[in-house]
This record gives structure tokens, sequence and C-alpha cells, in this order.
């Protein structure tokens, strides 16, 4: 049995107990904190790669919107590295592409970029441009739907909306979208330019040529040195068959642009279209080392109207040279060079020469038989125009011909 002072003393120990467990407790839980310090440091390694991710974006963004695509393909690169799961890094590569024209490769990343949920605009506007450069314009103007959605003030989305719908002719719901873009744009002159010239575009591929240039001249009194601009309303120009407003247009161009080798190339034929053919020639004769086959078709043919038929065969050789089997009508076209300046024995030799490469050809056959009715060999013209018969083309035409020499034939035997 315990005395009195012992158990006193035992009563006293139990708290004394409890003190020390605690205060052992106490001291092992800086061990424990210090033991779930990888645990915590996670999180804050992963928000430090999203920071780094957000930097290198803004960074490529940057680069891309000044132009130097080979740092904003780096800094997008460096963003995946740090967070491979960023869709703005993948977006931004795909952007570079498009930037640089390479379409096919653009396209896998920014379909993916816009797969999944996505708010970023940019992504689907550059996603609607590769489509449209690849051809796919309907893909392109349901992309470019996504995009105006996301963003409905987006000027720059919109007209490119209102151009592939353009493109597919759904004119109604193109012509909508720029009457609603006129509200957004019409504090800006330059802004309210592009709209009207996208107004132009679309009436003009429906054929409504006065409503279109009238939209197109508004284009540009609003943005007067917008080389786009007046391009496109020389080009609506031509369509509507108005060379002369096509040919002001392009000197327009021209000065604004006075490199700009296809304006060049334009304003020499819509002068050929309007018969002014030594100023065509000038014209296609100063960027002549530049000349494709159809340029050199069209310098050919002034030659010919100017009654210049030996600098007008000598170009037409240079078209044959060039594209033999698509161009082998051009013997008809120099055998008519010679026949329209009263050269009829050049003709016929041209004539011969064509007839080797092509011996059914009704053109030179018609031909051939004229020259020789100028030379008054009426009776050699007969067997000649009877194998035009053959070309429908010249059937009719070579039929009454034929009566003729046979009734001059018939004339001359008399006397």
């Amino acid at each position: 049995m315990l005395t009195r002072s012992a158990r006193i003393t035992r009563v006293l120990a139990a708290p004394v107990f409890l003190l020390a467990f605690v205060g052992c407790a106490a001291h092992e839980r800086p061990r424990a904190t210090a033991d779930s310090g990888p645990v915590q440091a996670a999180p804050q390694r992963a928000t430090s790669r999203h920071q780094e991710a957000r930097r290198q974006n803004d960074a490529g963004n940057e680069f891309l919107r000044r132009g130097q695509y080979d740092e904003a393909e780096h800094a997008f690169r460096l963003a995946l590295e740090a967070d491979p799961g960023s869709l703005e890094a993948v977006s931004g590569l795909g952007r570079v592409n498009v930037q640089r024209g390479r379409y096919s490769e653009a396209l896998p990343l920014l379909e993916r970029a816009t797969r999944v949920s996505s708010q970023i605009v940019s992504a689907f506007e550059a996603l609607g441009d590769a489509y449209a450069a690849t051809g796919d314009l309907e893909r392109a103007a349901a992309t470019y739907r996504q995009a105006v959605a996301l963003s409905p003030g987006d000027l720059d989305v919109r007209l490119s909306l209102a151009r592939a719908l353009t493109e597919i002719g759904e004119y109604s719901e193109a012509e909508e979208i720029c009457s609603r873009s006129i509200r957004i744009a019409r504090d800006d002159p330059g802004k309210l330019s592009r709209v009207e010239q996208e107004i132009g575009e679309v009436y003009s591929r429906q054929g409504k040529s006065p409503a279109a240039m009238s939209a197109y001249y508004k284009a540009a009194e609003l943005n007067p040195r917008d080389p786009g601009v007046i391009r496109g309303l020389a080009n609506c120009a031509i369509r509507a068959g108005l060379y002369a407003e096509a040919a002001a247009a392009y000197t327009k161009l021209l000065q604004l642009a006075p490199l700009d080798l296809e304006a060049k190339k334009q304003l020499a034929w819509v002068n050929f279209k309007l018969e002014r053919y030594p100023l065509a020639i000038s014209h296609y004769e100063a960027i002549r080392d530049s000349l494709g086959t159809v340029d050199r078709y069209y310098l050919a043919q002034a030659y010919a109207k100017s009654n210049k038929p030996d600098r007008a065969v000598e170009q037409f050789r240079e078209v044959v040279q060039l594209d033999r089997e698509n161009y082998k009508g051009v013997y008809c076209n120099m055998a008519y060079a010679y026949y329209d300046a009263n050269r009829y024995e050049s003709a016929i030799k041209i004539a011969h020469e064509g007839l080797q490469a092509d011996s059914t050809s009704g053109c030179l056959h018609f031909c051939w038989a004229q020259a020789l009715d100028k030379l008054g060999r009426h009776a050699d013209a007969i067997p000649v125009f009877e194998a035009a018969l053959d070309d429908p083309a010249y059937a009719d035409a070579a039929k009454r011909e034929l009566e003729r020499q046979r009734r001059i034939v018939r004339l001359l035997q008399s006397k």
C-alpha cells in the first residue's frame, strides 16, 4: 500500500509525463515539415514552368508581330519545352508556318490548337488562312466563322470570312458580313476603305459591275495610297471590260509600287486590249526577261498588229520553243502576221512549216489558200480550201471561198 506522500508523487508525475510527450511531439514537427518539402515544391515548379511558357509565348507573339519568324519559332519551342501542353505555343508554331507559306506544316499544329475548347482567336484565323491557301475554302469559311464568334469586333477576321464566302459563292452572307463591318470601321478611314474594297469584290464576283466600281472608288478615295485597293480596282475594271479604267488604275499602282512586276505585265495587257499596240510593246519590252509564255504571245500579237511581221514571228517562235504542245496554233498566227502584211509567199512558207507539226489544221490550210488566191493562183487554191472543209471552224468560210475560186477558174478558162 502506497503512503500518502507516494500517492501525491504519482499524481504529480502524470502531468509531467504528458508535458514531456507534448514537448517531444513538438520537437518532431519540424522534421515532418522538412520531409514534406518536395511535395510542396512540385506545385511551385509547375507554376514556374507555366510562367516561363507564358513569358516565351508573349515573346514569340511579339516576334511574330514584327515579322521575325526565326526568333518567334525559337520562343514558341522554348515555351513548349517549359510546358508541353501549351496550346498557345502550338498555335504560335502553326502561325509562324502560315507566315512562311508552309501551309501543310501549319495545318496539323493549328488543328491541334483548335481541336480542344480554345479561345485563341489567332489560331482560328491562321487555320482559316491555311485552309484558304490550300484551296479548302469551305473549311476556311467555317473556321473563320468560329473566329468571328470568339471575337465579333475583329475586323481582320470578319473580312477574311467575307473573302472566303465570296470565293465559295455565298454572296449574300458575305455582303451581310461587310455591311455589319462598316459600323466597326466607320471612325477609321483606312479600315473603312478595306470594308468598301471587300464589298466591291463581292459585287464584282456577282457581275454587278456599276456597284462594284462604285465601292472600289469609295475605297480608293478613303485610302488613295493603299496598293491593295488600287490593284483591286484595276482587277474589278478588267472583269467589267473597262480597260481604260484598268489602265489608269495600274498606272496609279505603279506610282505607288514602281517595282510591281505583275502590275507592269497587266498594264501592257490592258493597253493591248485597248489596241494601243506601240504602248503595249513598250511596256512588255521593258520587262522582257521576266515575261512568261502568255506575255510573249501578247507581245508577238502586238508586233503583228503594228505591222511588224518579222518581229512578231520572232516572238511567236519563242512561244513555240517554250511550250510547243500548248501553242501549236501559233503557226497560224505567224502565217497571218505575214499575210496581213501582204507578204504572201512568207505566209505560205510558214503554213507549210506549221502543217508539218499539225497536218489537220484548218487555220493553216485556210491561210495558205487565201495567200494563193492573193497571188492569183486560183487553181492551186481549190484543193487547199477543200482541205480546210474538214475543220468545223473554217468549213463555212472555206465553202464560200471554194465556190468563188471555182467561178474565177471557170471565168479564166472561158476566155
